[in-house]
């Protein structure tokens, strides 16, 4: 039996609307890559041998993500999977065999607001980096400037 197949859709939880896909978008600590939700989307599965088993086991994640406003209400669930397919030759009945674990662990990603002394101190840092680098290149042109001037003199020993 010919167990060649083609996975077109297979996830998990509901689909996100537009807008909160953008919110995962901007939000999700990995970035959303074109396959994140559907990881199986589209993908075949060829058996060359009439006794082909193909085994898909996916790991599923559930990914909780939280934006600054709209508390509850405005978070939503993304359940994110890890496919692993395999396919080998059996002794018995050739099968396209599906199986999943739900993972006890879950991934919250919660927007934070930015506190105010947080600008102020990565500007103050940038502003004293400017001047550190301003200083070492004034020291630099300095003494390369009194040393051609030496030089030029004949006093250098």
């Amino acid at each position: 039996m010919n167990m060649t197949h083609v996975v077109h859709a297979f996830h998990f939880g509901t689909l996100p609307s537009l807008h909160k896909y953008y919110m995962l978008k901007r939000l999700h600590p990995m970035g959303l890559t074109k396959d994140w939700l559907d990881k199986l989307q589209e993908q075949r599965f060829y058996s060359l041998n009439p006794q082909h088993t193909h085994e898909h086991y996916l790991q599923v994640v559930r990914t909780t993500v939280q934006p600054l406003h709209g508390g509850r209400a405005n978070s939503y669930d993304a359940y994110e999977y890890v496919a692993h397919s395999h396919t080998y030759i059996s002794d018995q009945q050739p099968t396209a065999k599906f199986s999943y674990g739900l993972s006890p662990l879950q991934v919250v990603v919660k927007e934070l607001p930015k506190h105010w002394y947080k600008f102020l101190t990565t500007t103050c840092a940038v502003i004293g980096g400017v001047f550190t680098v301003a200083g070492i290149l004034d020291s630099m042109l300095y003494s390369t400037l009194s040393m051609a001037r030496k030089v030029e003199l004949g006093k250098q020993g």
